[in-house]
């Protein structure tokens, strides 16, 4: 942010001799105008530096590219768990439709809502809660493949985008998921068993992310009934 100038006094034309006249303080709408252009700097400073960083850390280390996968977490990544949030999910799912289109083949929204999660965190903490729901997450993208995208998109639900050329690999894929969340975490020598739904909609050509995101959301609470 540039620094302020300082206000000088007049110098006046005598022999050698000086006067100053100190600065008057900014009043009324020129001290709002003021703070106003300080925050205004300040953004615009932020700005700068993280264009400056997106277009330098792909193609160079060191500090700049340490700044760059910060950014890439806050703006991408669900904190306590590490998976996509929902922003990426939901571009990973749209790119999933926009290839569905162009080259075939399907695409399936599982959501999963981890239906005991809040009475963990209520009876045995929230430490323990995060450590069952980091763990948990850990376990089913261990179960995935490599082009399949899991991510976090409320307290306690899960969402697996998956893109296959055949449907038969999905029923595999969704028995090793339940499997999976069946298993049960151990933390301090505790067993604790999440119980769990999954409610799953495969992709039609006229819908959008959001319309296979809220269908695979609604089975999941159909399911629960």
């Amino acid at each position: 942010m540039k620094k302020a100038k300082k206000q000088l006094g007049e110098v006046s034309s005598g022999e050698g001799a000086e006067s100053s006249e100190a600065p008057s303080e900014p009043t009324g709408h020129e001290g709002s105008a003021d703070a106003r252009a300080g925050r205004a700097g300040s953004v615009e400073s932020m700005l700068r530096e993280f264009s400056s960083v997106g277009a330098e850390a792909p193609m160079t280390g060191g500090p700049a590219r340490g700044k760059y996968d910060q950014l890439w977490q806050l703006s991408m990544a669900d904190p306590q768990t590490g998976l996509a949030n929902k922003l990426l999910l939901l571009d990973r799912l749209t790119q999933a439709l926009v290839r569905r289109r162009r080259h075939g083949g399907e695409v399936v929204v599982c959501h999963i809502e981890l239906d005991n999660l809040a009475e963990i965190n209520l009876d045995l903490g929230y430490t323990t809660g995060n450590t069952v729901l980091g763990e948990m997450s850990r376990r089913l993208t261990s179960v995935l493949r490599a082009e399949d995208t899991i991510g976090r998109v409320g307290g306690s639900e899960l969402v697996v985008v998956l893109a296959v050329t055949d449907e038969q690999v999905v029923g595999p894929l969704m028995r090793r998921l339940q499997r999976t969340l069946d298993e049960p975490v151990t933390v301090g020598g505790q067993d604790i068993r999440l119980s769990s739904s999954l409610g799953v909609a495969v992709a039609e050509d006229s819908e959008s992310a959001e319309d296979v995101l809220a269908r695979a959301d609604r089975s999941t609470r159909v399911g629960r009934r």
